[in-house]
């Protein structure tokens, strides 16, 4: 993911981001299981923006992070 610039729903126009590492809790069959994913942040105003992709990404996060904590 390079050249990080899009478009900011926040701001209202193309800016700079930078990806960081959040936690986030999610129930999977009743259980409550904690993930760490990608999350991208306007450089401007500080929001969290839906870059194209990173859903995509970070769902893979989640399914081997799930996967492994049942090993």
């Amino acid at each position: 993911m390079e050249n990080q610039r899009d478009f900011c729903t926040e701001c209202r126009r193309e800016t700079s981001y930078t990806l960081k590492k959040i936690k986030i809790n999610q129930t999977i069959r009743e259980k409550e299981y904690t993930f760490e994913i990608t999350a991208a942040f306007c450089n401007e105003c500080g929001g969290e923006m839906g870059i194209p992709g990173l859903m995509d990404y970070n769902m893979k996060e989640i399914n081997e992070q799930y996967h492994a904590m049942q090993t």
